[in-house]
This record gives structure tokens, C-alpha cells and sequence, in this order.
């Protein structure tokens, strides 16, 4: 899920339970202490930074070891002295990028491509270490059969509505497709798309609002995946 660090601290320890992952947006490098303390809560977290990282804040961050730091391309310099590092691209990909983004060794790479996704693209895609997604527009996306799926390729991230829309596979057929849901999305719904796929991925969007926090964890609940921490 993804959280804004504004979200109440209430709200975001609710949200704290097992297979669920953390991306916690930021306004700077400086967490507040409880945001810090529920952070920990995940047991897989993303926090987002940006360069340059001050020592003050490096000693924070030094209190959530297990966390992975996210970053723009700009922002790449901030990473040496994580040992997990996520990496947002957007617009076009080139090979002075592609060697900036490989230096930092990338556990993942999501990737937002100004329009259609040509070869020339997809190969310096492929290049890139660690895992890969797609958040392509729905005017972008390939529908097509997968009759396989590989974890080598590059993974898939879009809207269940541009999902329904297709009524088909989305290229490229890797695995671990993230499908961004509403809160209140129908349990036959998710239901259809986990016998579909059962290693697909659920995006929910929570930002700082607290009445879709609350919502979340009622989907949480649902989804059966334990108490929170």
C-alpha cells in the first residue's frame, strides 16, 4: 500500500500486518518518531528519500534497519548506506541513466514510460538489475495470452478498471502483476483475479486520507490477513 507520512499514526499502525508492504511517500528526509516507530511495524517497508541525506536524519533511518529507501533518479546519491534501494523512473530511458541506476544495484525498478514502450526501451529495460515494473498508461498496454509466465521479465502495474476494460492478459507476462484497487473493490473480484493469477499484487492508494485508511483495513480484514501490529 502506499501512505503518505501525513496519514494519521493511528491509522497507519492499523494497516501493519503480515503480507502487507509499506510505501511511505515523504514531505523531507525527517521522520517524525512515531511514523519511524510504525514504519517498523511492516514487515517489509519502503520509505522515500531524497538527496541530500543529512547525518541527523541518516541516524533516524539507522533505527529502521529492515527498511529499503525509494528514490527518483535524482535522488540516487542519497542511497549508499542502504542495503535495500527502489528506484522510480519516469519519461525516457537512456544508457547513461540505465549505468546511474545499475551503480546503485536496485532490488526494484518501477518504471512510468512517456508513451507506447518501443524496443529500442524494452532492452535497456531488460538491462536493469533487480526486479522490474511496468506503469504504463492504458493507452500503452499490449493486451495479449500468456500462456507463461516468467519472474525474469518485467512485471505489469495497472488500474483493475484497465484490467476489466481488456478482458485479456497485459504484456509483458511476467509474474507478480500489481493491480491498483479501490478500498471497497467486490470480493468476487479479487477472488476472480487471484484464481486468475495467484501470484498478482494489490495497490491500494491511501495517501494521508484517513476515511480510505479506515477503508483499507476493512479490506485488510477481508483479505484475512491477520491482526494488526
Amino acid at each position: 500500500m502506499r501512505v503518505h507520512e501525513g496519514l494519521d499514526p493511528d491509522r497507519l499502525r492499523e494497516l501493519a500486518r503480515p503480507q502487507v508492504t509499506l510505501w511511505l511517500s515523504t514531505r523531507t528526509n525527517t521522520l517524525r518518531a512515531s511514523t519511524v516507530e510504525n514504519v517498523a511495524r511492516f514487515d517489509v517497508a519502503w520509505v522515500q528519500l531524497r538527496a541530500p541525506l543529512l547525518p541527523y536524519d541518516a541516524q533516524v533511518f539507522s533505527k529502521l534497519p529492515a527498511a529499503g529507501a525509494w528514490v527518483t533518479a535524482a535522488s540516487l546519491g542519497a542511497v549508499g548506506r542502504f542495503r535495500r534501494v527502489a528506484v522510480a523512473l519516469e519519461g525516457p530511458l537512456d544508457e547513461a541513466l540505465i549505468a546511474r541506476v545499475s551503480a546503485a544495484r536496485p532490488a526494484e525498478v518501477r518504471w512510468t514510460p512517456p508513451g507506447p514502450i518501443d524496443l529500442l526501451a524494452w532492452g535497456e529495460l531488460r538491462r536493469l538489475p533487480g526486479r522490474r515494473i511496468v506503469a504504463a498508461e492504458p493507452k500503452a498496454l499490449l493486451p495479449v495470452k500468456c500462456d507463461a509466465r516468467s519472474a525474469k521479465d518485467p512485471s505489469t502495474e495497472l488500474h483493475v478498471a484497465s484490467l476489466l476494460a481488456l478482458s485479456s492478459d497485459v504484456y509483458p507476462c511476467g509474474t507478480g502483476t500489481r493491480v491498483v484497487v479501490e478500498p471497497a473493490v467486490e470480493t468476487w473480484l479479487l477472488q476472480s483475479m487471484i484464481v486468475r493469477d495467484p501470484s498478482v499484487e494489490l495497490v491500494v492508494e491511501v495517501g494521508s486520507d484517513a476515511a480510505r485508511a479506515v477503508a483499507t483495513r476493512g479490506l485488510l480484514e477481508r483479505l484475512q490477513l491477520g491482526a494488526s501490529r
